[in-house]
Order: structure tokens, then sequence, then C-alpha cells
């Protein structure tokens, strides 16, 4: 059912407006190469052979990779922040193809083992994009970061095809968690944080890791959610856990904002001393709330909590404007 009063703004305002106020939330510091970056994102892009400014959807799908690699990544060499750009332009690509077209899609592992060609250029692109991770991360980073990807891809088929035909019972109350994780993708962002040219040592962020997948997975889901509600969507991770604990809705996004907030004081205090990690991770962190708050699918700017980063023509700027 949709939305249709302001109940859904009246709640979730104030818990959303707290959380970005108890993570110090100023907004982000994007880097100051922004034409540079889309100048490189565009000429990649354009040598995949997928149209990726030919109507809306794709250009939203593009623009989403621009802003994680302008606001989360903002000191990253620019190399590795085309391909950030990339990556996640690509995700967003594979999370709508495979769910449309599950079977195709669950082809897609044995094929990126194999070797062989894929069967469309988008599952093409992505797998050679896995592949090209071992050029930026060391070969541990970059063997987490595919892992997490192809985990992504083969969860992601299940969404339309699957996961509706579950008959949920009182035995499944780790599932919510599980799948989230499976089809977040987050592992792999968290990693995306630590290029082995300007932070080698795994060693001085891993123990930290389970957190980062945490905070990114909990962020979206607190800052997805306003837009989640307005349109009627049940299937997601709050209103599954809310179905298996018997609770009110927004009683566990309480929860879920309080769990998320002990994650990153967590995070903060395992890369404590370690500046040049710290800074990567928080620049990360702030950014990707930047990413939500400034990204139109978001709605955030109905709540007043939105920013903008375009233009009077809609052009992407990296300065934030005026809203």
């Amino acid at each position: 059912m949709l939305d249709t009063d302001n109940s859904t703004e009246r709640l979730l305002k104030p818990l959303i407006k707290q959380f970005v106020q108890n993570i110090e939330y100023k907004g982000a510091i994007p880097g100051d190469d922004l034409d540079t970056l889309l100048k490189g994102m565009h000429e990649y892009a354009y040598h995949t052979g997928i149209p990726y400014c030919e109507g809306r959807r794709a250009s939203q799908s593009f623009r989403t990779g621009v802003y994680y690699a302008l606001f989360c990544y903002p000191n990253h060499p620019l190399d590795v922040r085309i391909y950030t750009g990339i990556y996640a332009w690509l995700a967003v690509l594979v999370d709508h193809e495979a769910e449309v077209h599950p079977a195709e899609w669950q082809e897609f592992l044995p094929r990126f083992h194999g070797g062989l060609q894929q069967a469309s250029s988008i599952a093409q692109s992505w797998a050679e994009h896995l592949r090209l991770c071992y050029k930026y991360y060391s070969p541990v980073v970059a063997n987490f970061i595919v892992t997490s990807s192809l985990n992504f891809t083969n969860a992601t088929t299940l969404e339309l095809s699957t996961l509706p035909k579950i008959a949920r019972t009182a035995g499944g109350q780790r599932w919510p968690f599980y799948i989230r994780d499976k089809v977040g993708v987050a592992e792999a962002f968290a990693y995306l944080s630590f290029p082995r040219d300007c932070c080698p040592d795994i060693s001085c962020y891993i123990e930290a890791i389970s957190d980062m997948n945490t905070y990114l997975n909990l962020t979206n889901d607190i800052l997805s959610f306003y837009k989640e509600e307005k349109a009627g969507e049940k299937h997601n991770y709050i209103h599954n856990r809310a179905f298996y604990e018997r609770r009110n809705v927004y009683a566990v996004l309480q929860d879920i904002i309080e769990e998320n907030l002990e994650a990153h004081h967590r995070i903060c205090l395992s890369l404590d001393g370690k500046d040049r990690y710290a800074r990567a991770w928080h620049e990360h962190a702030m950014g990707f709330v930047t990413f939500h708050t400034a990204g139109d699918r978001y709605r955030l700017c109905e709540l007043g909590l939105g920013e903008r980063y375009t233009d009077e023509t809609g052009a992407i700027t990296a300065l934030r404007q005026s809203v």
C-alpha cells in the first residue's frame, strides 16, 4: 500500500536527523577532479558498449557511479576512482538485470570461473571489471572484493524469482540478515576504501571490516527507508526483521539505528592512530551519507534532509549547491 499521508515524514524525519547528527555528519568533501573523473568514466563506459546515457534509468545508474566515486573515495588516485565509479555503476545495472533475467544471470558464475564469454554486454563488462580489481588492490583484498561481488550477483537472481515463494516460519530469525548481507555487496565497497598503493597493510583495518560491512548496509537501510515506505515496499531488511521479531517496524528501525551507531563507534576505536586508514574510512562513511542525501532516488529532500550537487541545468557539481 502506498503511503498517502504525512505519517511517514513525521515518524522518520527525527530518526534520520538524529542518526546523522550522532555520527557527526557535516557533509562530504568531494574530490577536486570532477571533470577528469567524468571524462575517465565516460570513456570507460563508452568502450563497454552499454548504453549509459540513453533514458532515465541508464543515466541515473551512471550518475550513481559518479556520486560514489566523487563522495566516498575523494582522495583515491584518479585511476582507482574511475575504477570504483564504474564498479558502482555496473553493480546498479547488475542488480536490475539479475532480478529481471535470473536464469541468464545464474549462468554468470560458471562462465566467470570458466573464463567464458558472458551472455550480455553488461555481464561481460562486469566480469572484466572484477578481474581488473587486481590491478589496484592487493591479491587478498581483491579476492574479498570479487567474492563479495559474486555473492551479490548470485543472490540478486533470487529476489524476484525465489524469495517471494519463501513461506516464513518461526525458525527464520537470521534469514533477514543473511540475505541482506548477500545482496548488499557492502563488503566489497568497504574493501574498495583501501587501494594497495594508498593503504597496503590489511592488518591495519581488517579487524573492522565486519563493522564497516554493517555500517554500509544499515546506513543504506536507514536512508532508503523513507522512499521505500512511500512506495509501499515491504520486502526489505527492516520489514523482514520486524516480521520475525513481531515488533513495530519503527521500533525495529530505532534498534537498527542504535546498532549502526555502535558499529560506527567500534570502527573508530579500531582505526584510532592509523591515520591513513582512518581517513580513508571516514571519507567513505561520511561520503556514503552524502551519496544518499544528494541522490534524487532517496527523496530525502522531502524531509528537508537532502543536499544538492547539481547546477540549474542538472549537471553534477563538486560543490554543494543551495537547496
